[in-house]
């Protein structure tokens, strides 16, 4: 089955699964602010079909951040010439904790990991690029095509530092360490600050964007620019972007091709994707949420157990003879073997 819009379920589930409030065409919004809190849950149930889906990403540092909407990293492939075509050795994934075990950390790959260790979660940053050190930056808040101005109101608060004092996230971004980026329409927004090294915290406003931006590092003398935030519109909403830690202490361009496991983003218009494609799934969702509202446990628990069957049923059909199994690697954690059968 194809995958809907928020529309789309609303218009297929709304009368049958929808709160009183959420009913008829006013009810649309209200109806949408349910899907929101049902549809988390159902995303983090397991990793169903319609969640796994593939990204490349390329560097040249020790780390590397996956998409704002991907939730974690299943599996990767590396090609350490940087050209995407050879992807050769596949990577463990450790967790945040493998810092902690015996061996350490081992400062000697400085902000890398070991090569033996693959690739290590380095948990969450506020932003999706980190400055190149020994340079300074001003912040520019812009559209994202198709788009040629910002949104007609709403605000964006930035706490940086230039390495001497910390800016004030709610004095305007025009006045020396200013933070707040009024929007109003305008082609773009760039700080009078100029030496800044690095951002502790990018906070939206208590109004939602009409329309999603990005905030990119703009280098002090140079053209060169980098992704400080994408996509962001979301009211209150404080940026989050998950990062791993790789070995690349020589510095070469990686190319890396990822598994992720698909978060959940709140839908905010009625065209945003809703990634679960089975409507009798996600209506079993939103009744165990009514349920659980009304303190009626054991509907409730009936209600998420069905859903989770329905889920399974669809994955096992899904994958047909593709069927996980346990691998075995006869090298050695993170040993390379050429082309064995």
């Amino acid at each position: 089955m194809a995958t809907l819009t928020a529309q789309g379920v609303t218009d297929a589930l709304q009368s049958s699964c929808g709160s009183p409030a959420a009913q008829g065409v006013e009810g649309a919004p209200q109806f949408r602010k349910e899907l929101n809190l049902a549809l988390p849950r159902l995303y983090s149930m397991g990793m169903w079909r319609d969640l796994l889906f593939e990204h490349v990403v390329s560097t040249s540092g020790g780390t590397f951040t996956i998409p704002d909407h991907a939730e974690s990293v299943i599996a990767a492939l590396l090609d350490t010439t940087g050209d995407t075509v050879d992807y050769s050795y596949p990577q463990e994934i450790r967790a945040q904790f493998h810092d902690y075990n015996i061996v350490g950390r081992n400062d000697r790959a400085g902000e890398n990991t070991l090569a033996s260790f693959g690739i290590v979660d380095d948990g969450y940053s506020p932003t999706v690029e980190e400055p190149v050190a020994g340079k300074t930056y001003s912040l520019k808040l812009q559209p994202i095509s198709p788009a040629t101005t910002l949104p007609a109101s709403g605000k964006v608060h930035v706490t940086f530092s230039d390495g001497a004092g910390t800016s004030s996230p709610t004095a305007d971004h025009t006045v020396a360490m200013g933070g707040q980026f009024n929007c109003g329409g305008q082609a773009s927004l760039t700080t009078n600050t100029t030496s800044i090294t690095s951002i502790s915290e990018i906070r939206m406003g208590d109004t939602e964007l009409t329309a999603p931006v990005k905030l990119t590092w703009e280098e002090t003398g140079s053209s060169e620019t980098l992704v400080a935030a994408d996509s962001i519109q979301q009211a209150n909403h404080i940026t989050r972007y998950r990062r791993y830690r790789i070995d690349n202490r020589n510095s070469t361009t990686m190319s890396i091709r990822l598994l992720l496991k698909r978060k959940f983003k709140q839908l905010l218009t009625p065209t945003d994707i809703v990634h679960m494609s089975s409507l009798n799934a996600i209506k079993h969702a939103m009744l165990g949420n009514i349920a659980e509202e009304n303190a009626d446990l054991e509907r409730a628990n009936y209600h998420w157990s069905v859903c989770r069957n329905i889920l399974d049923e669809q994955l096992d059909a899904h994958r047909g003879a593709a069927k996980p199994a346990v691998r075995f690697d006869p090298s050695g954690v993170g040993a390379y073997t050429s082309n064995m059968m």
